[in-house]
């Protein structure tokens, strides 16, 4: 069955361990749905696009504005909420609609920090 979140061995697990990463960006910092996918491909495989099906589907209870595109953007449909978030938290902006990466990237660690359950659990 394809749920959409491509070679992920538990499904579930994989969600919860994507937002439990996203809970760890610290305020001010974003990270790429690259580098979260790049953080959990070892164990669970998959890539930029399944954290953006689990993002999609269950990163309201998160700090999603926290996980930009790789080029600092947002999807259109975010960017009003997501900019007001923005400013609250003193993200660096590079123009409208872009977080700076160069001063705001946060990579989560390579390891199995993951692991620590989310306290939003998706359901």
């Amino acid at each position: 069955m394809d749920d959409g979140y491509g070679d992920a061995v538990d499904t579930q697990a994989y969600v919860e361990a994507v937002l439990a990463l996203v809970e760890q960006v610290p305020r001010g910092r974003v990270t790429t749905y690259g580098a979260l996918a790049d953080a959990l491909f070892d164990e669970y495989g998959g890539g930029p696009r399944q954290v953006a099906a689990v993002m999609s589907g269950h990163g309201g209870p998160v700090p999603w504005w926290r996980v930009v595109r790789a080029d600092g953007s947002l999807p259109a449909s975010h960017h009003d909420s997501a900019r007001q978030a923005y400013l609250e938290e003193g993200t660096p902006l590079s123009g409208p609609g872009r977080v700076d990466l160069r001063a705001a990237l946060w990579l989560p660690a390579l390891s199995r920090a993951h692991r620590e359950p989310s306290r939003r659990t998706a359901r």
